[in-house]
């Protein structure tokens, strides 16, 4: 028995597409508004020279690029960056590291050189605490400060960090080596 005919009628109805002003109105007065805030960022005048615009950065990434040195061009933007990429670079892989100052809620400010560290050292065990157990309250650690070099070296630390009070671009971060590993190279 043959197959019946295909139905080959449209049984979709047109959509007719109708604009309603409201919508029109809004739609273009988002428009306005963005093309209003970001025409300064493209187009900068006399006035912006300190302030950051797409054609500065343009700009900056195009002298970023000509750096090929990871640390020079992380010295470029984030100082802090570069000083834990060098580190990095001259620290033996499996050094433990301690840094020393960053207990209390009054050093809560200096935690930015921990998790920078944490960072750039990894997977290098990095201890602000001598019991290896700080305990993170809102904005500061508490733990275990050491008390001296030769208790740091009993406990297995390799290099000890001394920060600078307040991170700055100036700081200058003292190294104490506390066994051969912990000689930078």
């Amino acid at each position: 028995m043959p197959l019946p005919p295909p139905n080959r009628q449209n049984k979709t109805p047109a959509v007719s597409f109708q604009l309603q002003w409201p919508v029109a109105l809004v739609t273009g007065l988002v428009g306005v508004l963005a093309v209003w805030l970001a025409w300064p960022k493209m187009f900068p005048g006399p006035g912006q020279a300190d302030e950051t615009t797409l054609p500065g950065l343009d700009w900056r990434a195009s002298q970023l690029r000509q750096i090929t040195d990871p640390v020079k061009r992380d010295f470029q933007c984030v100082p802090m960056s570069a000083c834990g990429r060098l580190l990095d670079r001259t620290l033996a892989p499996d050094a433990r590291v301690f840094l020393a100052g960053m207990l209390g809620k009054e050093n809560g400010p200096r935690l930015g050189y921990y998790f920078v560290f944490r960072n750039y050292l990894f997977p290098r065990e990095v201890e602000i605490s001598l019991d290896r157990k700080a305990i993170y309250h809102e904005g500061w650690f508490e733990g275990v400060p050491y008390k001296s070099p030769a208790e740091l070296r009993a406990n297995g630390f390799d290099i000890l960090l001394l920060m600078p009070m307040m991170p700055t671009n100036s700081a200058k971060i003292h190294y104490i080596a506390l066994t051969q590993k912990g000689v930078l190279k």
